[in-house]
């Protein structure tokens, strides 16, 4: 008997994933569709890793000191957009955008999930004549900023090379 049975393949509510695919088949196709279930179901891994990361966005902003420390600002999206905006002491100054690999974007996102970075402590103090770096993140609703002002070593100025480096603002920057 040659009995018709609709096979209905869909991604995990996977809204950037390949969609409803309905591929009727008999009881000898059954080695055709299990290869088509395989073949989708691989290609469903790279639409998620390269998918945007919604509400997401991480701006690191460097205010100089009284000498020549380097003032800008960059922004990361989480479609890929940075802007750059360089104020001084800086190899460019003025605007300028460009866009970087989701992929970046969602190691980024990682790292930051990676470190706790919603729950590092907020520290307010400056000292006199050391630049500031200035670290804002938002994700999912949650907003985090922090501050590193004494020119201290540890995580805020860690994150900030990375973020420098991934952006691509390094070469604004000088």
């Amino acid at each position: 008997m040659n009995k018709r049975r609709k096979l209905v393949l869909t991604p995990d509510c996977n809204r950037n994933a390949v969609g409803l695919i309905v591929f009727l088949y008999n009881e000898s196709n059954m080695r055709l569709a299990s290869r088509i279930a395989f073949i989708l179901l691989a290609l469903q891994s790279p639409a998620q890793i390269s998918a945007p990361v919604d509400d997401f966005s991480i701006t690191l902003e460097r205010i100089g000191c009284l000498g020549s420390c380097p003032d800008y600002k960059v922004t990361i999206l989480g479609n890929g957009s940075v802007r750059y905006e360089g104020r001084a002491y800086v190899r460019v100054e003025g605007v300028r955008k460009r866009t970087i690999s989701l992929s970046v974007v969602q190691k980024l996102v990682q790292n930051l999930r990676d470190e706790d970075f919603f729950h590092w402590e907020e520290k307010k103090s400056v000292c006199l004549d050391f630049p500031e770096t200035h670290i804002t993140a938002t994700l999912k609703g949650q907003q985090k900023h922090v501050l590193e002002g004494c020119n201290s070593p540890g995580q805020i100025l860690k994150l900030a090379d990375e973020i420098d480096r991934m952006s691509g603002a390094k070469r604004w920057i000088g």
